[in-house]
């Protein structure tokens, strides 16, 4: 990535304040219980928080797969994040993208709350990574 210092802190500022604007989004939807939106919105939270960590370590990605490939290589076997937090986010880019484009699934409710707290800590995590 051809980034200056200056270039690159901002662009990991950007995607953090992306990735804690849509977690209140998907807080907000929450109260309106609409499931598949807050599915979407905590899995683009978590999306921007990772974004924010590859900057910041000078990593890219340009799919959803890659992000979670090369978050699994440089950050899940070497055990700087948790495995469970990559686990979850596997599970919760699937959920999102079945309740994006599958109009035969619908995301529950019960669904969406078992993925509220990891979403949360994943982003907290990155945040104390980057510092």
């Amino acid at each position: 990535m051809g980034l200056s210092e200056e270039d690159r802190k901002t662009m990991v500022r950007l995607e953090m304040e992306r990735a804690h604007k849509f977690m209140k989004q998907a807080e907000m939807v929450c109260e309106l219980e609409q499931w598949d939106i807050a599915a979407n919105r905590y899995y683009y939270a978590c999306f921007h928080a990772v974004q924010a960590l590859f900057i910041h370590n000078g990593l890219a990605s340009r799919r959803h797969s890659g992000m979670l490939t090369q978050l699994g290589l440089h950050f899940i076997k070497t055990g700087i994040i948790e495995d469970r937090l990559g686990a979850f986010l596997t599970r919760m880019e699937q959920l999102r993208e079945k309740g994006d484009y599958n109009c035969l699934f619908d995301v529950t409710k019960d669904e969406l709350l078992t993925f509220v707290e990891p979403a949360q800590e994943l982003v907290r995590v990155i945040e104390q990574l980057i510092g």
